[in-house]
């Protein structure tokens, strides 16, 4: 008999190089689930630098805050969702409600992609077991459930970051399998994210010097990554968003410079706060990985000599936006992947039983935090929004329409209402004095100007009773402790409080107190011009 050959073993199943694999789909699932449950106020960004922007831009109205009238943003983030928008209209979906939830279905698809991101950066850093781990702490973190599903820049720009990690030449340059083709998939990536933020550019400064510095590489392999790649690379991003702001400026101007000389150079950006330099070691990275951070920081030491990229990535970002006055949670979520991998390599070294254990502790503590969060913190300024697209539709909006009573930019706007009617809000924008601006002097003293902006009582404005009446907003939102405060000028004016929204179980200060108030009173009300001064 011939002898019997040795069978080969069976080839691994090669991996999908692309975005639409089995992980994405599933977490694609997830996250626009995830989108339609929060339901809640973080920051203002989220609304008045995206959707509202987008908004403008394909029906014609909206409102461009301080930052677009200083050349500040960028229009690349806003057109994702202005793109939504114009395909919604091209097929005929113009309700409301399409425009309201159509940008949580666009950070659904990027909170997916990012999802994606991690696991491939798992495997890189881990195998196949850490891109699983990867991918259920992701699942699991309660900073990204209540965050990465917004209309943050600052998630495109994670988004881009994860995928320009996972095939940056980390272990030296063109030593690896296609090392060209995969450097300028991770220079694309780092392109992208620093024209959504470009602050990234922290970060791919020092690890393009890290690279370039690195010992070993040949001379040439250096020279073409600096000249040939990163440069054109560079050069053609920001050209083509020069291009984009140029037409919609109307103007050639750099926002990328304008951004850094307001809010590095200038110090300008310390008007939103002020936080100490450890603010993101002792506050900022610790709240956002929460429970998980023990395990990041041990995946951090024990890799800190044969893995040491993560480390390096999330610290050195960490330091550099450190240098910055105004620090804010959603500013380091470009650190969350690499930590959230470090602390996975950490759960597969781990026992079944002892593993087991962890998840449990992480999931009692996580997902809680997350669904309080996500659906009630916060909650009275969003769903207060819905309530007058409602009365927009409905006719109910007349006179002087709605005055938004609260801290400025706390709700959404047209982009939530889809109606181009009258909404005013109290103005914040730096270029006004400090304290003289509409909402510092509100919150000084409500009834005070509300008297100066529309008369104590109809009667004393210098107008007829009709045209008085008819300024005067026909529903005011407040929150709870300003509506005690602005009491006697809501009583002389007539107003009766329509509707009352759960805002937090907790007031902490003027802009989170526990509930929202909206106030009517009848169009063109006869009674209050026959009020009592």
């Amino acid at each position: 008999m011939p002898p019997k050959s040795r069978a080969r073993p069976p080839k691994p199943p090669e991996r999908a190089r692309h975005l639409f694999t089995r992980p994405f789909a599933l977490f694609l699932v997830l996250r626009i689930v995830n989108a339609f449950v929060v339901r809640t106020f973080f920051v203002a960004d989220e609304f008045w630098q995206s959707a509202e922007v987008a908004h403008a831009l394909v029906y014609g109205y909206g409102h461009a805050t301080w930052e677009w009238r200083a050349r500040l943003r960028s229009h690349a983030h806003p057109l994702l969702y202005a793109a939504v928008y114009k395909l919604g209209d091209v097929v005929g979906l113009r309700s409301d409600a399409f425009v309201r939830n159509a940008p949580r279905v666009v950070g659904g698809f990027i909170a997916a992609a990012h999802d994606a991101g991690c696991g491939r950066l798992g495997r890189r850093f881990g195998g196949e077991k850490c891109e699983f781990w990867s991918l259920a702490l992701r699942a699991m973190n309660w900073f990204v459930f209540y965050c990465e599903t917004r209309g943050l820049s600052n998630c495109a720009e994670a988004c881009a970051t994860t995928w320009a990690l996972a095939y940056w030449p980390l272990d030296g340059l063109g030593r690896a399998k296609g090392g060209a083709r995969r450097r300028r998939k991770a220079l694309s990536f780092a392109a992208i994210a620093c024209v959504m933020r470009p602050t990234s550019g922290i970060l791919w400064l020092a690890l393009g010097a890290s690279a370039l510095a690195r010992r070993g590489d040949p001379v040439g392999e250096k020279a073409r990554f600096a000249l040939l790649e990163a440069a054109p690379i560079g050069a053609f991003a920001l050209a083509a968003s020069a291009c984009v702001d140029r037409y919609f400026y109307g103007e050639w101007t750099f926002v990328p410079w304008n951004f850094v000389k307001f809010n590095f150079l200038s110090g300008k950006s310390a008007i939103y706060g002020a936080n100490p330099w450890h603010w993101y070691l002792t506050q900022g990275y610790p709240a956002v990985l929460g429970t998980m951070l023990p395990l990041a920081l041990i995946g951090f030491w024990r890799n800190r000599v044969k893995n040491n990229a993560a480390f390096a990535v999330t610290f050195w970002t960490i330091f550099g936006y450190s240098l910055a006055a105004h620090k804010e949670f959603r500013f380091i979520l470009p650190c969350v992947s690499a930590s959230i991998v470090s602390a996975a390599s950490v759960l597969t070294e781990m026992t079944p039983s002892r593993r087991r254990l962890v998840l449990l502790a992480l999931a009692l503590t996580n997902v809680p935090a997350a669904l309080y969060m996500s659906l009630r913190h916060q909650a009275g300024t969003i769903a207060l929004m819905p309530h007058i697209a409602n009365l927009a539709k409905q006719g109910a909006i007349v006179d002087g329409g709605v005055l938004f009573a609260v801290p400025c930019h706390q709700t959404p706007f047209y982009a939530h209402v889809h109606r181009e009617i009258r909404m005013e809000f109290l103005d914040c924008s730096p270029d006004i004095p400090e304290g003289e601006d509409d909402s510092a002097r509100f919150a000084s003293d409500p009834e005070t100007w509300l008297n100066a902006r529309f008369g104590r009582t109809v009667d004393d404005s210098h107008r007829t009773c009709a045209v008085a009446s008819a300024l005067a907003p026909s529903h005011v939102a407040l929150f709870d402790g300003d509506a005690r405060r602005a009491a006697p000028w809501l009583e002389r004016w007539n107003y009766a409080l329509e509707r009352t929204f759960h805002h937090a179980d907790v007031a902490v200060d003027r802009e989170i107190q526990r509930a929202l108030h909206l106030y009517a009173r009848p169009p063109h009300d006869a009674s209050a011009c026959r009020a009592q001064t």
